[in-house]
Order: C-alpha cells, then sequence, then structure tokens
C-alpha cells in the first residue's frame, strides 16, 4: 500500500529534468532523507529487497508523540515508499528515479552505499541484509552473451563517479564484513579490470585477502591466476613472459587442486562467486589459455622448451575437455562460449601440431559425426571442419582394425574400433568395410567377464548397443501400435546398465559433470545389426534443416535465432513430432511402477519380450523413445499432447529424458 499525502511529484520521463518541484528539498543529512536514499538504492538495484521497520527506526529512531509516526517523519516522500507488514521498500519502478534525483541533490550512488552499511551494518546484521548488500555490490548481470564485469550498482558509479569511489565502496563492504571474501576478490577484479592502467601488485594483494579468508575455494584461487594471465597478454620480453607464465601456471593449478577437492555442497558458502553445484574447470582452462598465450608470445626457437615442459600437461587437459565438452553441456538452453573450445583446440595443436577434429579418441569418435553441423562445438568455434565423408571413416576405421590386431588385449583399443565400426554404420549402414555384429560381440565378451571394476562407462555403452535385441518381426507382434523387444541373447541387460552407472562414478564422471546436462550419444533406430543405433547428429541434422526452412526470410541476428529455435525444438519435445525423425527412431514400451510426475527425475523400465505393461489410462504413455547418455539409457516420451515447460531442466518433453532400467 502507499502511505501518506503527496508532496513530492516524480516525473515518469527519463529525460525530463530530474529535480523536485514546488517544495524546498530537505537537507541530505536529515534521517529521512538519508533513509529514503538506502531504500531507493536497495530497490533500485535489488528489486527484491526491503528494509525491516526495526531497521527504519534504527536511522529514524521510534515513533512518539513529539516526532510523530513512521509516515509523519518520512514526509515529504512518504508516497514513494511501499509498506508491507514490517517491510518497507520503494516502488521498483520509481526506485531508479529516485537515485537520480537524489544523485543531482547532491546525494550520490557511493555516499549512499557507504552510509548504508555504516548507519546499518554493526556487530549484529540481519542475514536478509547481508544478502541484499552482496547482491548490491557483487551480482553480476546476465549480458546478451556474457555476464557484466561488475554489478550494476558498482558499473554505475563507475560510470558516474569515477572508478576511486567505486574502489572505496568496495573496500568499505570489505573492512565492514571482514570474513567475507567475495569484497576483497571484487576489490581486486576491479584493480586489474577497470583501472587503468590495471595495478597488478594492489589486485594480486587483493586477491590474496580473499583467499585467505576462504583459502579452500577453488573459485577465489582462481581470481589470482585471472590476473597473472591478464599481466602475461601484456608483458614483452622473453624473461619477464616466462617469469609471469610461470606464476599463471602455478596460479591455476591451485586451483584445480582445490575443486579437485570440492563436493557439490560442502565448500559452497554464502559468500561465493560461484556454488560448487558444478565442477569449477577454471583452473583446467586457464592453464591452457596461459599455455596458448605463452606460446603465441614466443619466437619459433623460445618455444622448444615450453613444448617439452608443457605438452604432457596440456595433453591431459585435451583430454579432459574432449570427453567433458563431448559428454555434456552447462545447460538444456546453455553452450560454453564459442571461444572455449577455440582455446582447447588450438592450444593441443600448438603444442602436438595434431588438428583436435583428427582425433580417435573414444570421445572423438563419439563426436566426429557433429562437424559441418550448426551446433557442433567446431563450428561454433568457427573453425571450418568438414563434415566426415564415408571415405574418412572408413579409413578410421581401418586403421583401427589394424591397431587392435596388433594389441587384441587391449580394451581401450578394442572399444574404439568397436565404436569405429557403429560410426561408420550411421554413414553408410552397408559399407563393405563394416565388421560383422557377431564378430564385434566376440570381441567385448572377451572382456565381459574380467577386471569388471575396472571398466569405463563407454565399454558398458558398446556392451548395450551390441547386446541389445532386435526388433521382433512384424508377424509375431500382438500389437502393431506396440513394438515390444525381443532379447536374441541369453543375457541380463540390466545388470550392465547398473555397471554402467557404477562406472560413470567410478570414473568420476559424476563428479565432473555434476549439475551440467548429459547429452544423449546414441537413440533407438528402426535397422538392424549395427544400423538400429542412431548418432544424435543425425537428428540434429533434421533439426537443422527445419530451423532454416522456418528462418528462410530472416536477415537479422538470424544465428542466434537459429540457435534459440533449435534449444527449444529441443526442450519442448517438438523434435519428437518431425516425420523424419519418427520415421528413424523406434518407439519401446516402458513402465513405471509409479506414475511420472512433472518435475522429478524417475526411472522407468524397458521390457523386452511379450509382458504387456501399463494401459493407455496411465497419466504417461506407453511408448518412449530410447537413448544413451554416458551414465546410461534414458527414455524420451513420444505421442503425448505438449506439456507446459516450467523448467528447461525438468521437462518431461524435453531432452533430458528420464533414467531407463532393463526388466527382462
Amino acid at each position: 500500500m502507499f502511505l501518506g499525502p503527496t508532496s513530492w511529484s516524480l516525473s515518469a520521463s527519463r529525460s525530463s529534468d530530474h529535480r523536485i518541484p514546488s517544495m524546498e528539498a530537505p537537507p541530505p543529512e536529515s534521517t529521512n532523507t538519508q533513509l529514503f536514499s538506502f531504500l531507493a538504492l536497495l530497490s533500485a538495484y535489488v528489486p527484491e529487497s526491503y528494509l525491516l521497520e526495526s531497521e527504519c527506526q534504527q536511522i529514524l529512531g521510534r515513533p512518539d508523540p513529539i516526532y510523530g509516526t513512521f509516515e509523519e517523519r518520512m514526509k515529504p516522500f512518504i508516497d514513494f515508499i511501499r509498506k508491507s507488514g514490517p517491510k518497507c521498500k520503494i516502488h521498483e519502478k520509481l526506485a531508479p528515479e529516485c537515485v537520480v534525483l537524489l544523485n543531482d541533490l547532491g546525494i550520490s550512488r557511493s555516499a549512499t552505499a557507504r552510509n548504508l552499511m555504516s548507519s546499518l551494518c554493526g556487530d549484529q546484521i540481519e542475514p536478509h541484509l547481508i544478502r541484499f548488500i552482496k547482491d548490491l555490490l557483487t551480482k553480476r548481470e546476465m549480458g546478451e552473451k556474457v555476464k557484466d564485469k561488475f554489478s550494476r550498482l558498482i558499473e554505475d558509479i563507475k560510470k558516474h563517479e569515477g572508478f576511486y569511489k567505486a574502489l572505496s565502496v568496495l573496500r568499505t563492504a570489505s573492512d565492514k564484513f571482514g570474513l567475507s571474501p567475495v569484497f576483497p576478490q571484487v576489490v581486486a577484479r576491479l584493480n586489474y579490470i577497470a583501472r587503468n592502467p590495471p595495478h597488478y601488485g594492489y589486485a594480486i594483494k587483493w586477491a590474496n585477502k580473499a583467499i585467505e579468508r576462504d583459502p579452500l575455494n577453488s573459485y577465489f584461487a582462481d581470481t589470482l591466476g585471472q590476473i597473472h594471465k591478464h599481466r602475461l597478454l601484456k608483458t614483452e620480453g622473453f624473461e619477464n613472459i616466462m617469469n609471469i607464465a610461470d606464476e599463471a601456471f602455478e596460479a591455476f593449478k591451485d586451483v584445480e587442486r582445490k575443486a579437485e577437492e570440492e563436493e557439490s555442497s560442502k565448500t559452497a558458502t554464502a559468500d561465493t562467486g560461484s556454488t560448487s553445484d558444478t565442477f569449477n574447470n577454471r583452473g583446467l582452462f586457464g592453464f591452457l589459455q596461459v599455455a596458448k598465450i605463452t606460446f603465441e608470445k614466443l619466437s619459433q626457437q623460445q618455444r622448444k622448451s615450453l613444448i617439452q615442459n608443457k605438452k604432457m600437461e596440456v595433453e591431459a587437459k585435451f583430454e579432459f575437455f574432449e570427453w567433458y565438452l563431448g559428454f555434456s553441456r552447462p545447460k538444456m538452453r546453455r553452450l560454453e562460449p564459442p571461444f572455449f573450445w577455440k582455446v582447447v583446440a588450438l592450444c593441443y595443436k600448438h603444442y602436438t601440431t595434431i588438428p583436435a577434429a583428427e582425433s580417435t579418441s573414444f570421445p572423438g569418435l563419439l563426436v566426429c559425426l557433429d562437424h559441418g553441423l550448426f551446433t557442433s562445438k567446431e563450428r561454433r568455434a568457427e573453425f571450418l571442419e568438414a563434415e566426415k565423408t564415408v571415405s574418412d571413416l572408413e579409413e578410421i576405421r581401418g586403421v583401427l582394425k589394424t591397431t587392435y590386431e596388433e594389441n587384441v588385449d587391449d580394451v581401450k583399443v578394442a572399444e574404439r574400433y568397436i565404436l569405429s565400426n557403429i560410426v561408420l554404420s550411421n554413414k553408410m549402414p552397408d559399407s563393405p568395410q563394416l565388421t560383422s555384429v557377431r564378430e564385434l560381440k566376440t570381441i567385448i565378451q572377451r572382456f565381459l567377464g574380467i577386471e569388471r571394476s575396472h571398466r569405463s562407462p563407454g565399454f558398458y555403452l558398446l556392451v548395450l548397443l551390441l547386446l541389445w535385441p532386435e526388433e521382433k518381426p512384424p508377424a509375431l507382434q500382438g500389437d502393431a501400435t506396440q513394438l515390444p523387444l525381443d532379447l536374441m541373447c541369453d543375457c541380463d541387460l540390466q545388470q550392465y546398465v547398473t555397471l554402467m552407472k557404477k562406472a560413470f562414478e567410478r570414473a568420476k564422471y559424476a563428479k565432473y559433470l555434476r549439475g551440467r546436462h548429459l547429452l544423449p550419444l546414441f537413440f533407438l533406430g528402426k535397422g538392424s545389426g549395427l544400423s538400429k543405433w542412431v548418432h544424435k547428429s543425425r537428428l540434429d541434422a533434421v533439426v537443422e534443416e527445419k530451423v532454416d526452412v522456418e528462418l528462410a526470410g530472416v536477415q537479422q541476428n538470424k544465428n542466434t535465432k537459429k540457435s534459440v529455435r533449435i534449444a527449444d525444438m529441443w526442450i519442448k519435445g517438438e523434435v519428437w513430432q518431425l516425420p523424419e525423425i519418427q520415421e528413424i527412431l523406434l518407439p519401446v514400451e516402458c513402465q513405471s511402477p509409479v506414475r511420472l510426475q512433472e518435475q522429478e527425475e524417475q526411472e522407468v523400465c524397458i521390457c523386452p519380450g511379450e509382458n504387456k505393461i501399463l494401459d493407455a489410462a496411465v497419466l504417461r504413455p506407453p511408448l518412449f523413445y530410447l537413448g544413451f547418455t554416458i551414465q546410461g539409457p534414458v527414455v524420451f516420451p513420444v505421442g503425448r499432447p505438449q506439456v507446459t515447460v516450467t523448467s528447461e531442466e525438468n521437462s518431461l518433453a524435453g531432452h533430458q529424458g528420464h533414467e531407463a532400467t532393463v526388466d527382462i
């Protein structure tokens, strides 16, 4: 509700003269002006913020017969104040104008922020106020492509008052909240990003202060690495370059060590710039950035010792990101920035002379069919990687066959050889170079009974693909609308699903990929043999072609709109309704002992054989498309009305799917 009589009027236009009309402005030092400035600043930059009535009384004093009620004391500001129970704030649409008006009266943003902390942040600070001040000074908004460098308030103070006023506000916060690492972290960033010229000495000092306050947190350690990397970019001379590079390498190794120790919520605190709900990859990526920058700054002769010293570490980090980016993405709607893979791939080529696109590792083979697609990481990194031809894939398969024949006891080599056949079959199902399914089964079964606890999730992915039953002949199907599967081998697929999940945990994929969206790698199709497994790139190509037709007349921001539309089609489940995709994917029967809930992950059972399961009366349809992530099988509902998507990560119609078990 709005309280009190109108004494001030506020212009609705930002282009108008921001002066208070028809009255003399109260003095800036008055308690009601001071409180109004606090409310305006908070409401303008942290819209959900408020001050409690008790906090307002710390400024105004308690109501009494002499000075009157809160409403009487706050004249002429009361029209702008919204009061709900004990909470007071300025209307969020008026607050930004109020901040501008106050600034015109000489009450600056920086002065208001400092006074707010000195007036209300004593020995006992309410948790909500700590949170509001933290957001006020440190929360960075997401721009079109990347986050802003600083919070909106700090950006505005820099713009209107200058660097040193912004610095003074943050230093005040660092002193006032003496245990919090987040404020010295922002002071450090301000000194090397916003200061002209950068003051690296101060930046390092404040970064170390943040680390001292939270010595186990990898995100605060990363700030020190970023400072050294920034210094390196501006450094010339061989000795200087190598000295600073060494400091940067060590800083990012420290980030990596700390990230390895962090678990989902154990080291996350209210003060962290980013929690450890996801693995912090900045140490690994920062190392590659420094390696790339250093390489490019040195002459060919000077690079020799650098390559000798860092090559193995670069290769290890490339291998990490090859599977990390091949198996997952940050969120269903969000990808890594385009420069990410560009840095990884170029750095790898600098130190090995091998193009990343020529990799025939297990994850390299899994993504080689993506080359040329709009959504591929190579295309987004602006690499001109051509689509793999049948000849290319046959050559890869031939090389890996020879390698396997020379190393028949090497399970990793066997995995790559088997996968090369599955990849080739997606490009040319009748290639004469393909090895028979029977022979590939024989290879994989040699390793099934030994060292199960040492196998990778990729190994069990291949086991499931090779041992999965063929579709029953139409003459044997009891119901043409439901396509049960018949198990054509005498094995328990569920045990391999379980072993795959355990391998996912054991390989630390669960640790490194936590909080990320796992990509489906293959889908069950209508073919037979190897060709029944449809690589996701084939679906991506169909979706891309569909979107190209939709956007044929679009000229402006076409790539951005294309990316958004492709993501929407996956998230909303529209891909499953495309006739071209329905033509190649095989629906399977599933059952669940419980009704699936809209916003929670559920297990469902895939039933090979002749078992009849839930009928059409249940909430969810019995037909699903089956896919495989690196963690195991997942299913995607088909043939049902579109659900309203309230959360891109939990949509049942979306790309994420449900975890699947196999009931034999």
